[in-house]
């Protein structure tokens, strides 16, 4: 059976424009997409002008990749010189360049720029589904539908309500005093936590963070981040008065350093009382000032590593669910 729907995309969107496929075949539409439909040993130009000419329907996913490819551009003159409607499907808030302006003035423009993308197929299979049976559609496009909807298929919904449980946990950790003692970046963090995925979300980018070369990065950035302030905390928070949290510093000060000489700048446990609790009696203020920095750093980088990274995992495009 012959495809009816080429499929156009940069290989950098090749997650979506294969999501993009299997979503129109399950609603009954035969897609054609490379490498999937090209037969080994068979010529990948030659397979493409075949699958254009036996196509009805021209649907090219379109984002800041596709504007700039100009295997792209052929594809799309192509389907203008055979006569194939063509349906850009925009997944980013781009404009086509010089080169694509042309053949894009079409009536139908799919933007799908509020995740996740399977929130704007129905509408274009439904399109598809009249240009193949050779109707007038009489499509104007309107505002992603994605975009008002306060559901579980929205994934600013999902990103947000992540961000939040993150930002509630980082918030424990503070109250808890396992974040960076008498520091704000206790609170920052957990705004970060809210800040991140409604920002990521909200500007439409998730896809460039759910990419397995991202995650891994952001994963690895995480547990580095962790293992630097877990050393940091247990090397240089220590108990002050009723147990209370405090920061020492790598070097002490010159009277700190004429009573205890060699054991600077790891003093025992009763210099910190007989100093009253007063680390900047005992350490440098330069040196305390610089582990503060150690663990505020580590601690917000935790924070922003694990925001991406719920972004990525909850905001990123996925198979719509079924609202009762």
């Amino acid at each position: 059976m012959p495809a009816q729907v080429f499929i156009s995309y940069s290989s950098k969107d090749r997650t979506i424009a294969n999501m993009l496929c299997a979503l129109l075949e399950e609603r009954g539409h035969r897609c054609w997409i490379a490498p999937r439909d090209i037969v080994p040993g068979t010529s990948w130009g030659e397979a493409i002008i075949d699958a254009l000419k036996s196509s009805t329907v021209f649907v090219l996913v379109f984002s800041r990749h596709a504007n700039e490819s100009p295997q792209i551009l052929r594809e799309v003159e192509r389907a203008v010189h055979l006569g194939l409607p063509i349906l850009p499907f925009r997944i980013e808030d781009v404009m086509p360049e010089r080169s694509l302006e042309y053949f894009m003035s079409v009536p139908h423009w799919f933007d799908a720029l509020s995740p996740p993308v399977e929130d704007h197929v129905d509408k274009l299979a439904d399109v598809v589904a009249m240009l193949i049976a050779g109707q007038k559609t009489g499509y104007i496009p309107g505002k992603p539908r994605g975009a008002k909807r306060l559901s579980w298929n929205n994934g600013l919904v999902r990103a947000v309500a992540g961000g939040a449980a993150l930002a509630l946990l980082l918030l424990a950790a503070w109250l808890g005093e396992l974040a960076p003692p008498a520091s704000p970046v206790g609170w920052i963090a957990a705004l970060l936590a809210l800040a991140i995925p409604a920002g990521v979300a909200g500007s439409g980018q998730v896809t460039w963070w759910t990419t397995r070369a991202m995650r891994g990065a952001l994963l690895a950035l995480l547990l580095v981040a962790a293992g630097v302030y877990g050393w940091a905390s247990s090397s240089y928070v220590i108990a002050g008065g009723q147990g209370a949290p405090l920061v020492r510093g790598t070097e002490c000060t010159l009277d700190a350093k004429l009573v205890y000489e060699s054991e600077c700048p790891d003093l025992p446990s009763d210099a910190l009382a007989d100093a009253a609790y007063d680390p900047a009696t005992l350490w440098t203020a330069a040196s305390i000032g610089r582990v503060k920095w150690m663990l505020g750093g580590s601690w917000a980088l935790i924070a922003a590593a694990a925001s991406l990274l719920v972004t990525g995992w909850l905001g990123g495009p996925r198979r719509l669910k079924q609202e009762g």
